[in-house]
């Protein structure tokens, strides 16, 4: 009877190690649906809504006390409240039903292009989870879709209050095909960043930008490129499946280009004594919004902003060799040290 006994415990003990191991296993598995608690504000679909109807000083003290400080903002932008600010708020009232009345046909728009593409808020909300994860102390944001009448081509951050509010131009999303962006002269280069799909890198890029720029001071082409590098590496890494230059606005040609061309662009560099150049004004080619970068000792056709990507390398390199956090990474100001350590010489 012993044997069946000790054979029994074993069984016994075996189901318990295994009940065990199951439970350290689903606890520590990674949940890919994770999502940050996100509050979206379509801002814009209030405003259709409200033009419906004739909008009162009454409407507008109601927008004011549900949004607060970005109401104030939006408002003193749209409709230059500095010079209105004087008025009676029912010539103020009836001034904003006449923007409302005109712009319902863009209202329209908005509203169906929004209906469709849904997938970007998920995204976000994923990719915010995933920042959390690898920076301390980063908020759960309020994102607040909004209309600046195709004027402001940018995200927007704002801290006030110890509060996080992050703001996207609705109408800047309407991805390359829109044909009011070329009557209306917007430079082609947006083309880059105009899908609703890159609204969470660029409110996350804008983000980290607004966070982490003035603690980096940026004297050299390489402190630019460093800080550069070191905003685009994170955004590669919380988008994780997404490729790269879909949500950089590169073609897939042009980053297969930028990285095989790694070596003589970083040549260009040591040839132009360009890491070490204190003039902005010399080295800023490299970072700008455009549609290629030019200059001798350039490749052909070079896309734009390939300081960034140089500094993105950089910063891969640095990171794979001292496997440094995030949080050590952006506490580290010294560009040449972080150059150093990475070893990063395409032009071997």
């Amino acid at each position: 009877m012993k044997p069946m006994q000790k054979n029994n415990i074993f069984k016994k003990t075996t189901v318990y190690l295994l009940c065990t191991v199951l439970v350290i296993f689903i606890a520590c598995k990674p949940n890919p649906d994770k999502h940050s608690k996100i509050t979206y504000v379509n801002f814009t679909d209030e405003l259709y809504k409200l033009s419906n109807k004739r909008c009162s000083s009454a409407d507008l003290k109601a927008l004011k006390l549900k949004h607060g400080r970005f109401f104030d903002v939006w408002f003193s932008e749209i409709m230059d409240y500095a010079r209105m600010s004087q008025l009676p708020d029912s010539i103020i009232a009836q001034s904003f039903n006449t923007w409302l009345q005109t712009n319902i046909p863009v209202f329209k728009i908005l509203d169906a292009h929004y209906k469709k593409n849904t997938q970007w808020l998920p995204s976000l909300e994923k990719q915010w989870s995933n920042l959390q994860s690898k920076l301390n102390n980063v908020p759960n944001p309020t994102v607040y879709g909004y209309m600046s009448q195709f004027s402001n081509y940018n995200t927007f951050v704002d801290t006030a209050k110890n509060k996080l509010l992050l703001g996207f131009s609705q109408e800047m999303f309407l991805n390359d095909t829109f044909p009011l962006y070329q009557i209306l002269d917007v430079p082609t280069f947006y083309n880059r960043y105009n899908d609703p799909n890159q609204i969470p890198t660029l409110l996350i890029w804008n983000y980290l930008k607004g966070r982490f720029e003035s603690e980096h001071t940026v004297k050299t082409m390489l402190d630019q490129a460093v800080f550069e590098g070191k905003l685009w590496a994170l955004l590669i890494e919380v988008a994780e499946d997404l490729n790269p230059n879909d949500i950089l606005g590169y073609t897939a040609e042009e980053w297969s280009m930028m990285d095989r061309d790694q070596g003589q662009i970083w040549r260009h560099f040591l040839d132009k004594k360009a890491l070490y150049n204190t003039d902005f004004n010399e080295f800023k080619r490299y970072f700008v919004y455009g549609n290629q970068t030019f200059g001798t000792g350039i490749p052909a056709d070079c896309p734009p902003m390939i300081g960034n990507f140089t500094g993105l390398k950089i910063v891969q390199k640095y990171m794979q060799e001292t496997d440094c956090s995030w949080d050590d990474l952006f506490k580290e100001h010294d560009a040449t040290k972080i150059l150093r350590l990475s070893g990063y010489n395409p032009a071997k």
